[in-house]
């Protein structure tokens, strides 16, 4: 994922552009507002954007507007259709959002969510018709070549690139940076983050193109007993350990337990890792630990078989990384990675 590394003209434009940001309890939402016609548009955060949760409705610049108030445009309208401060998705944009959302076991759900109340098919006005409505497709423009769109079939979960003719109009949905520090209430200056639920702070950093906490997560979910050697000074120095169904709850909100590919990510570059920090505080296995001082165990989300998951474990002594699968009642650390 791309965080934060977009065009410096784009990024002040959308500086002015982003209006209305509100907190409620502890979600982060953002709205942008259409200067040109007042309309108010909630904003989806996947990856360093954010995407219109709505179609377009700029009336001006389309060719069409059909029986739900959506207006439909040709190609040559594209790229002026988007209000000033965001743009049309390109591919990148697109495959991105479908890792981040049209994958995994939630797709079906996660694209109708964000297919919403936009209407099925494509308008071919050469021969004066609908196409596609009743398959469940919903086509947007895409950046780039002419009359290229990416088709979203909502009743399987899938998409394709497709081109359409020069007559031929789509819906279009624009996207805008994101400022995931913001989201977080985390202040780049001290790179702080708060957690409302006990007021624990966390240093954060950004690997991967991810904002991680540094530390290891200290919020308590059950009463069980969740300290190295069963001290709580060490759930102070270490963190808690959790058992796997404990862990996938753990993170607060806007945060998440990180996947295998997360994981892969924040160690690649592995002379940058801080192993002092990383390989300390062991595991717990039943009533036995493992190795506190120079080892740490760590959550991943991945799953393959029952009542197992996998953990990574970090060794500072070798500076070495190994990839398991452990027993899902076993206690390891989780470290957060922002959504």
């Amino acid at each position: 994922m791309r965080l934060l590394m977009l065009d410096e003209v784009w990024r002040s434009l959308c500086a002015v552009a982003i209006l209305t940001v509100s907190v409620v309890t502890h979600n982060y939402a953002v709205e942008f507002k259409d200067f040109r016609d007042g309309r108010v548009y909630r904003g989806i955060p996947s990856g360093s954007l954010n995407w219109f949760k709505q179609s377009l409705k700029y009336s001006k610049t389309s060719y069409f507007t059909d029986e739900n108030g959506i207006p439909f445009y040709r190609s040559d309208s594209w790229k002026a259709s988007c209000p000033e401060g965001t743009q049309l998705p390109d591919e990148t944009d697109w495959d991105e959002l479908i890792e981040d959302k049209f994958s995994g076991p939630d797709k079906m759900q996660n694209m109708s969510d964000f297919a919403g109340n936009s209407s099925r098919g494509f308008y071919k006005f050469e021969m004066d018709e609908v196409v596609n409505a009743r398959k469940g497709f919903v086509y947007f423009a895409v950046r780039g070549p002419a009359n290229h769109v990416i088709r979203l079939e909502t009743k399987r979960g899938t998409t394709k690139y497709v081109d359409i003719e020069d007559a031929d109009a789509v819906q279009i949905r624009c996207v805008f940076p994101r400022d995931q520090f913001a989201e977080k209430n985390i202040s780049p200056k001290d790179m702080i983050f708060t957690d409302k639920r006990d007021n624990k702070k966390y240093k954060v950093g950004v690997r991967g193109g991810k904002i991680w906490m540094m530390k290891n997560l200290a919020f308590s979910v059950t009463s069980a007993k969740q300290c190295y050697v069963e001290d709580k000074s060490f759930c102070e120095k270490f963190g808690r350990y959790y058992t796997y169904e404990d862990a996938l709850k753990a993170c607060p909100p806007g945060w998440h337990l990180p996947d295998d590919g997360e994981w892969r990510d924040f160690q690649k570059d592995r002379a940058t890792l801080d192993w002092d920090n990383l390989g300390q505080g062991g595991c717990q296995d039943w009533d036995n630990f493992c190795d506190g001082f120079n080892s740490g165990h760590y959550w991943s989300k991945s799953s393959i078989q029952e009542n197992t998951a996998r953990s990574w474990e970090f060794n500072r002594s070798d500076k070495d990384i190994d990839r398991t699968d452990v027993s899902v009642y076993k206690g390891l650390y989780v470290r957060c990675v922002a959504d």
